[in-house]
């Protein structure tokens, strides 16, 4: 027995020390992933000799001849840095993340390759300049340089995702390019959506002035009143199949939903700033993903200087400053969506009713590509106003009377995009007018700009494809239209110079912030779905009202302003009605009263009242919607307040599923007794010790690696931080979370800009540079990102190599 006893032990041993020797041998080839920061490279196509200089933070400084070889370098350090972020947006692009996930992705396949972006995106870099096309494709070859280095026998090729999964790497085309920013227009065109739930609600019998009450529009909008969609879709007359469905919150790929978008960005002139030159700022919020959105880049070529954020995947710095200009985006909200139910012929399902009569969808098939599975094979119809969405897509199938299907028209599906012009142009402008010029090229997406030059202009233009409808569409692209009837038709697109334009305003400022910033009296219709109110009034308080003239550190402080007027305004509303409650902590109701409406992460007050907030949403929505709830329960403000001021004509307030009437005020007491039972479950029973920022975490998500356990917390970066969903510093919450109140949409990317010493410029990204969860650069930033830090914006040789970290030297084929 004690032969095998030491035996078994030995045995155990041994295989013990295997285990170790295997899981060392794994960490150290995925620890030699890691790029290295110095090298030397021969790549064929590079003109003349390149420099990528990588200061202390990772940043690339990269010095070139020429804007290709410019670009040809930055495709190296994008592969080098952000390799799988780059590959997973192009399988995006492609509807081919089935052969990287499997069975899970098959019906985000099948949408991205209904709407194929690809083929737009093929057909439209044909249709781009010769020094466009130039620039895209040394941009590949940089990245495919990298692909196809040597390597030694113990240094993987790819990086660890790559490994994980077991996926391969084809090389990097032009054409992918295009087609990355045209996923990034599918991330930030946000109509589709709406008309889906304005749909949804007539689908379960809600009037239009129901429908208005959960999507209210801006006070600066005066829309005509929406058509009753029960009516044209036969609704009254067909069973609906809705109930008990739950919305999907995301296309697999994407770190955020379709949809989501928000960000800030003002200018102010010499007479407004203390240097006498123009102040610029701009912050883009994003889903919050792991590695960032963006990665900041300095290019030096030709006597430019431009630095940034650039866009891993393009050779594009989207946001950023030369030696003359500084530029700032944020989403317009354009209507570039429209979708048009059509009629299928009852005998013969393959044809559609149209004006003039019946017609047949174009059809195709198409197969997607399941790894661990069998193909899926589908047929892509098309009717003349586009693709027909996939009956799962967003549940539509659920939403529409038998025999009706849904088609999209989208600008960003044009043929002949050449958006890569417009921001290859932009980038080498020497003034507002330079800037200006180049937006004629610009198609999608739609952005507001703010620009500024050294010479004192300042400028604010939504450039893009905007399509026009006719007078007589009484829509107006809120929601669905018949497809059958010809009023409801595009009507050609806004020329360019009728498209919202202000050149040095008199008052010296322009700001955004996704809300309606149009000049007064503009005529032709952008959106009636703009973002709520409240940032834009914050902004236009901060930035443009008049007051003593500012610096750069005045920009750093507006962009960390926390204070939430929305959540003022519900508290206001909500205590009043609660405030004389018998059994409620009055002392707990004084310190909401007191509170002064900055949303600090050391504070129990933003908590408190933000999980308040959504359980009164609970109580007051969900037994009128049911199961198209989940339409609207990221959390909305408007509605909400509009509830609670008595400005609605449906009592929303009673609970449908009992027999008494509830009043707001009942309604307002019982979430409040819920929402203070979830916080002492979650922060203690004390909620004097109850804090925002433990519960409001930024959650930089990996795709895919969040999901799954054992690998979550090396890929997520998550980091404490202050704000909320209505403040200039942006931490939107989405109440379907399994934390309900952590932050999941804020600032990818910060920028503040001064022309008057453009080297006190700053910026930042929400995680670190690289994207290889092991590298020094994966997460650095994250905490001088949630304390609202900027690095030094530097474009000084001197400086920057002072601090290198290392140097690539890149030489051209002899």
């Amino acid at each position: 027995m004690r032969r095998v006893a030491k035996w078994l032990i030995g045995s155990m041993l041994v295989l013990l020390a295997g285990a170790v020797l295997l899981l060392a041998i794994g960490y150290f080839a995925i620890r030699a992933s890691i790029p290295s920061e110095t090298g030397d490279r021969t790549i064929a196509g590079l003109a003349a000799g390149a420099r990528i200089v990588r200061d202390n933070h990772g940043v690339p400084h990269i010095e070139a001849g020429s804007s290709e070889d410019a670009a040809l370098a930055l495709g190296f350090a994008h592969g080098q840095d952000r390799l799988w972020q780059m590959h997973v947006l192009r399988m995006v692009a492609q509807g081919r993340l089935s052969e990287m996930f499997g069975p899970a992705t098959v019906d985000s396949d099948i949408f991205l390759k209904t709407v194929d972006i690809e083929g737009a995106a093929r057909s439209s870099f044909e249709t781009l300049s010769p020094r466009a096309k130039a620039v895209l494709e040394a941009y590949a070859k940089g990245v495919n340089a990298h692909l196809t280095r040597r390597t030694s026998l113990l240094t993987p090729r790819l990086p660890p995702e790559f490994m994980i999964l077991g996926a391969t790497a084809e090389p990097w085309e032009p054409w992918q390019s295009v087609a990355i920013i045209k996923v990034m227009a599918l991330t930030l065109d946000s109509n589709l959506d709406e008309e889906i739930r304005r749909l949804a609600m007539a689908a379960k019998g809600f009037s239009p002035t129901d429908i208005d009450e959960m999507l209210p529009h801006g006070p600066r909008d005066d829309p005509p009143p929406l058509p009753d969609l029960r009516r044209l879709f036969e609704f009254q007359n067909a069973p609906v199949n809705s109930a008990g469905y739950v919305a999907p919150r995301e296309i697999a790929g994407l770190a955020w939903e379709t949809g989501v978008d928000a960000s800030n960005n003002w200018v102010l002139n010499g007479a407004r700033a203390q240097g006498g030159k123009p102040l610029l700022a701009n912050d883009p919020h994003l889903g919050l993903t792991a590695p960032s959105t963006f990665y900041l880049a300095h290019l030096a070529y030709g006597g430019h200087n431009i630095i940034g954020a650039s866009l891993p995947g393009t050779p594009l710095v989207l946001l950023g400053r030369n030696d003359r200009i500084a530029w700032g985006l944020t989403t317009t909200n354009l209507d570039s969506q429209d979708l048009f139910i059509e009629r299928q012929q009852t005998a013969s399902p393959d044809q559609y009713l149209a004006p003039e009569g019946w017609r047949s969808f174009e059809t195709r098939e198409v197969v997607v590509k399941v790894k661990g599975g069998a193909d899926v094979s589908f047929t892509r119809r098309q009717s003349r106003h586009g693709p027909i969405l996939p009956d799962k897509y967003r549940n539509i199938v659920s939403l529409l009377p038998q025999g009706y299907v849904a088609a999209l028209s989208w600008v960003a599906l044009a043929k002949d995009d050449t958006t890569i012009d417009a921001a290859l142009d932009i980038a080498e402008a020497g003034s507002v007018a330079e800037y200006l010029a180049a937006m004629r090229k610009l198609v999608s997406p739609m952005q507001s700009m703010v620009v500024a030059d050294v010479d004192d202009n300042i400028g604010l233009i939504a450039p893009g494809r905007a399509p026009k409808r006719k007078p007589e569409n009484r829509m107006m692209g809120r929601a669905p239209a018949p497809g059958w009837l010809e009023e409801y038709d595009w009507d050609g697109e806004i020329p360019f110079e009728e498209l919202p334009q202000i050149v040095n305003p008199l008052g010296g400022a322009l700001a955004t912030a996704n809300a309606n910033w149009l000049p007064p009296g503009y005529r032709e219709h952008i959106t009636f779905d703009w973002d709520e109110h409240f940032r834009q009034a914050r902004v236009e308080e901060l930035a443009i009202q008049a007051g003593p003239k500012r610096g750069i550190e005045d920009m750093k402080a507006i962009q960390a302003d926390d204070y939430s007027a929305a959540l003022v305004a519900f508290r206001s509303e909500a205590l009043r009605a609660v405030a004389a409650t018998a059994g409620r902590d009055t002392e707990m109701i004084t310190a909401l009263g007191g509170w002064d409406g900055h949303m600090r992460a050391d504070r129990p007050e933003p908590l408190i009242l933000t999980a308040w907030w959504r359980h009164f949403a609970l109580a007051v929505f969900l037994d009128d919607l049911g199961g198209e709830f989940s339409r609207f329960e990221k959390g909305y403000m408007e509605p909400v307040l509009g509830v609670l001021r008595g400005q609605y004509v449906r009592d929303w307030c009673d609970d449908q599923t009992t027999g008494p009437v509830e009043t707001c005020g009942v309604q307002l007491a019982q979430s409040l007794s819920t929402a203070i039972r979830e916080l002492s479950e979650t922060q203690g029973g004390d909620w004097r010790q109850w804090r925002w920022g433990r519960a409001h975490v930024a959650w930089g998500e990996h795709r895919p690696f969040t999901s799954v356990g054992l690998l979550s917390p090396f890929f997520t970066i998550a980091v404490e931080s202050a704000g909320g969903s209505y403040t200039l510093l942006r931490g939107r919450t989405d109440f379907r979370e399994a934390n309900p109140y952590a932050s999941v949409h804020a600032s990818a990317y910060r920028g503040v800009y001064d022309l008057n010493e453009p080297d006190r410029s700053g910026f930042i990204i929400s995680t670190g540079q690289s994207g290889h969860f092991l590298s020094p650069h994966y997460r650095d930033l994250a905490e001088k990102w949630a304390r609202v830090e900027y690095l030094p914006m530097i474009t000084n040789r001197a400086e920057y190599e002072a601090v290198a970290e290392g140097i690539w030297t890149l030489h051209p084929e002899r």
